[in-house]
């Protein structure tokens, strides 16, 4: 039987638990608009809290930029949801505040427990 997201997405979450707080980048572990989890380097990285970055209803629009939102959908939607393979790619990032950032992702397809979990790790360029 399937766990739910929210029991799939706690296990995960623990048992990479060392990944998320010793990463130099952003963390985050995504199974849909609602489910997700952040480290607190991602959150930062967008100009949020942790808890603030997770109640987060519409992803692409609210931390990715215009100009990049198709191709970091489109990675998601034929790569990682389809489990074909690990990419790399670099976006606009877009704060809290509105201002944009340059950035690069490494997006990761994965199973737990019966779910498709997108595990990414962010870094922001130029800083």
């Amino acid at each position: 039987m399937m766990e739910s997201h929210e029991t799939a997405l706690a296990e995960l979450a623990r048992h990479l638990k060392p990944v998320f707080e010793q990463s130099p980048d952003g963390v985050y572990l995504w199974l849909d608009e609602k489910h997700k989890v952040c480290n607190e380097q991602l959150a930062t990285m967008f100009g949020y809290d942790v808890g603030e970055w997770q109640a987060v209803d519409d992803f692409a629009a609210t931390f990715i930029a215009e100009e990049s939102r198709s191709l970091y959908v489109w990675h998601y939607q034929h790569e990682v949801a389809e489990l074909r393979y690990p990419v790399s790619f670099r976006f606009r990032g877009k704060r809290k505040d509105g201002s944009t950032f340059d950035a690069e992702t490494d997006m990761i397809p994965l199973t737990y427990a019966g779910h498709v979990v997108a595990y990414h790790f962010v870094r922001q360029l130029g800083t």
